[in-house]
């Protein structure tokens, strides 16, 4: 998308002359950075384990794709790719860390350096006007380590304290939207057993997630998830069941991508 500007041109003798001022002028414009193409789109879905994210990922990535859109795509924690990604999943896989008794603030850290690696990388897309799709980003840390903090004063508090690691010191990218997959925790149980029987994540080991298998935590993320849908400007919740019924993966993504559309429009 560029931008039409409109020149003051003093009288000059000939049409010549005077196309070669236009000229010039919208020349020295684009050396100097100002016609630039629009920025890109970060779009981050998230939700408590197994809600499927990353069905939802790849769901919006192929519709966009199909309509012309450069998509990209990341997930985090980047567990084969990134430094901090990868310890954190040795924590998740050994118990003996009890990772999911560790204060929220020290936990967030790990996370927040291992969106820091990729920091480079999603406002390089960005920049070039692309939509970034994350499976997870800030979120899953207000998310998460904010479902420890039960006092609502306290846990607005590690909020913002969240809000200045992330974006202030760290300085990633902040997402324009994220929606968050709402689901009972019965029905979350069940999904979580279901792909762990079909599927193996190589960083886990043999082991299993020790988020995953602690059902207080599920649900402790759950309710700070609903309180974050209730106070944060950019979430968006979408509620995926019905009468503790899961909705169809195709409605789910009905439901995101009447959204994303307008957001692109």
């Amino acid at each position: 998308m560029y931008h039409i500007y409109v020149f003051n041109i003093y009288p000059v003798s000939s049409d010549k002359i005077l196309l070669e001022v236009i000229i010039g002028k919208v020349v020295n414009f684009w050396h100097n950075g100002t016609m630039k193409k629009k920025y890109g789109k970060f779009i981050v879905i998230d939700g408590t384990d197994g809600s499927g994210k990353a069905t939802q990922v790849e769901l919006l990535s192929k519709r966009l794709k199909k309509e012309g859109h450069t998509v990209k795509n990341v997930d985090f924690p980047e567990y084969y790719e990134n430094f901090f990604g990868k310890f954190i999943g040795h924590c998740l896989s050994e118990q003996y860390y009890n990772f999911v008794k560790v204060h929220p603030k020290i936990a967030s850290v790990l996370y927040a350096a291992d969106r820091f690696e990729s920091k480079d990388k999603i406002e390089g897309w960005l920049k070039k006007g692309y939509v970034v799709i994350a499976n997870r980003y800030v979120s899953a840390n207000q998310i998460h380590q904010g479902g420890k903090i039960k006092n609502a004063k306290k846990r607005q508090a590690f909020i913002e304290w969240l809000d200045e690691m992330e974006y202030g010191v760290f300085k990633i990218p902040r997402p324009d939207v994220v929606f968050y997959l709402a689901l009972p925790i019965s029905i979350v149980k069940k999904l979580i057993h279901k792909r762990n029987k079909n599927s193996v994540r190589t960083y886990l080991g043999n082991k299993k997630d020790v988020h995953e298998k602690d059902a207080e935590f599920l649900e402790n993320s759950r309710n700070s998830a609903l309180w974050l849908a209730k106070t944060q400007p950019n979430y968006v919740k979408i509620e995926c069941a019905k009468k503790e019924e899961i909705c169809s993966r195709e409605s789910i993504h009905e439901m995101i991508y009447e959204k994303v559309k307008k957001m692109l429009k």
